[in-house]
């Protein structure tokens, strides 16, 4: 089978390979990308009744026996690159999953330790408690105590972690925080989250956001090591499919940190996903990949990643010009 074959295959030894350098959290099984809207149901526990601060059972979310069940769901952390990342998680059941979710985020020595050299960080600083209750789909959280941190885009990471880690939950639609019982603004001028469902990640050019007829991609791009590919929302005007979502990922990004796969000048020419088989038609630009080693195999990894949403891709082929493309030796 052809490296371009096993693209699918490649993805998930690349993850595989993470997790054999890093020590997770007891519970947290791999770095993800965020999944497509259609495999997200196989990972989020179970919404659940509201009227509680989480309720007894998460029937499409546990696994296990009535005494050694646990709850698979997504727990959102921070890059050292000062990025959300979505780790899949299975926690080991018990009542209050939700806050014992949240709880995972807490900087403490034991998540410190469990993280260390996974790239990854806690967003909620140590000593922060935790008082939350789930009412109507809305979950309710008051950090209690927590101390500050140290500037605003790290109170903006905090925020969005916290509201997207509660509704990965299908009990809940809408996160509220509070810090110490106020919904004031922070130290640092931002506003905690009031009624927010779940946030885009990583986002790009938030101003396009504001223009009604904006759609959002979500693109992957590689972090500088290789360790993660980082979801990225980027708004564009006009067709938010296929063909949009790789012309995007081809044009890279600017955001720091992170890898453009495709060479400059690279022109997407053409995609389509066929039997699982994911084309891309490119420029000739794109031969000069070849110059970076790794880079193919980044690209690969980066298009399947993006491509996901619009149909199921086990295969990734490269054209350049209509013309099958691999370079030698990758």
């Amino acid at each position: 089978m052809s490296k371009i074959r096993r693209a699918a295959a490649s993805v998930l030894i690349f993850f595989a390979f993470v997790l054999t350098a890093c020590r997770f959290p007891a519970g947290i099984t791999e770095p993800l990308p965020s999944p497509p809207p259609d495999a997200a149901a196989t990972l989020e526990p179970a919404k659940e009744p509201a009227g509680s601060e989480m309720p007894s059972s998460v029937p499409d979310g546990v696994s296990g026996s009535d005494d050694g069940r646990y709850a698979s769901t997504r727990l959102y952390y921070v890059t050292d690159e000062g990025y959300l990342l979505p780790v899949s998680a299975r926690i080991p059941w018990e009542d209050g999953i939700a806050k014992a979710c949240l709880g995972r985020l807490i900087a403490d020595r034991e998540n410190r330790n469990a993280l260390m050299g996974s790239g990854l960080n806690a967003p909620i600083p140590e000593g922060t408690r935790l008082s939350l209750a789930v009412t109507d789909g809305e979950a309710r959280l008051d950090l209690i105590g927590m101390p500050a941190l140290p500037d605003a885009e790290s109170e903006r990471l905090l925020f969005a972690a916290i509201v997207n880690t509660l509704t990965e939950f299908r009990s809940i639609d809408r996160v509220t925080v509070l810090m110490n019982g106020s919904s004031a603004e922070t130290a640092h001028g931002v506003t905690p989250p009031a009624g927010e469902s779940a946030l885009p990640l990583n986002v790009e050019n938030a101003e396009v956001a504001v223009s009604g007829s904006a759609k959002p991609l979500t693109l992957y791009f590689p972090n500088r090591t290789g360790s993660h590919f980082i979801p990225v929302t980027r708004y564009v005007s006009g067709s938010a499919g296929l063909g949009a979502a790789v012309s995007a990922l081809v044009s890279g990004t600017a955001l720091p940190g992170l890898i453009p796969c495709f060479p400059a000048g690279t022109l997407m020419l053409g995609a389509a996903i066929e039997n699982g088989l994911l084309t891309i038609d490119l420029s000739a630009d794109f031969m000069r990949v070849a110059d970076t080693p790794g880079l193919y195999s980044l690209a690969m990894h980066s298009a399947l990643l993006t491509a996901m949403p619009y149909g199921s891709v086990d295969e990734v082929r490269f054209l350049v010009n209509g013309a099958p493309f691999e370079p030698d030796g990758q």
